[in-house]
């Protein structure tokens, strides 16, 4: 737009060619931790796939995962435990007799915020993925028979 418009910001060159280009890290899927709950691994296996197919996974984002990953696995726990608890899940009585939130569901709330914050770094709802400066991958230039012929036949 600069070239365009001209430079009405007055920004140098190297800010102008360095402007939105983000350093790259390779699209490789990380390792699963191996101290993650079984339910927060379930989510693991369960994302990053797609993630990585989508082009904003790369090995150095295996901390942020693991956050999203184990947020999830306490948030379900949380809600499991409530419905096992049924009304009692959602408020319990103080020893002074006052209703207050009970500890599973603050503990989902917290959870589930952690699973937004971080879920927005990997474009987990709509709006964060809206702001993802993701390309898309590119197609095939050529008909790929043997490609197609797998895909047919394997369901790929």
């Amino acid at each position: 737009m600069h070239l365009i418009g001209g430079n009405k910001s007055k920004k140098s060159a190297s800010e102008l060619a360095a402007a939105g280009m983000a350093p790259a890290a390779p699209i490789a899927p990380p390792t699963c931790p191996d101290f993650l709950t079984p339910d927060a691994k379930t989510e693991w296996k369960r994302i990053v796939s797609d993630l990585t197919v989508m082009g904003v996974l790369s090995r150095i984002d295996r901390a942020e995962l693991a956050v999203y990953c184990q947020a999830w696995g306490d948030w379900k726990m949380a809600r499991q435990k409530m419905s096992v608890l049924k009304d009692a899940g959602f408020e319990e009585i103080t020893p002074s007799g006052y209703k207050q939130m009970s500890v599973w569901m603050q503990i989902a709330n917290r959870a589930e915020d952690r699973m937004r914050t971080a879920g927005a770094s990997f474009g987990l709802n709509p709006s964060a993925r809206s702001r993802l400066q993701v390309q898309a991958p590119q197609a095939e230039l050529f008909p790929n028979e043997q490609k197609e012929a797998a895909n047919k036949f394997f369901g790929a």
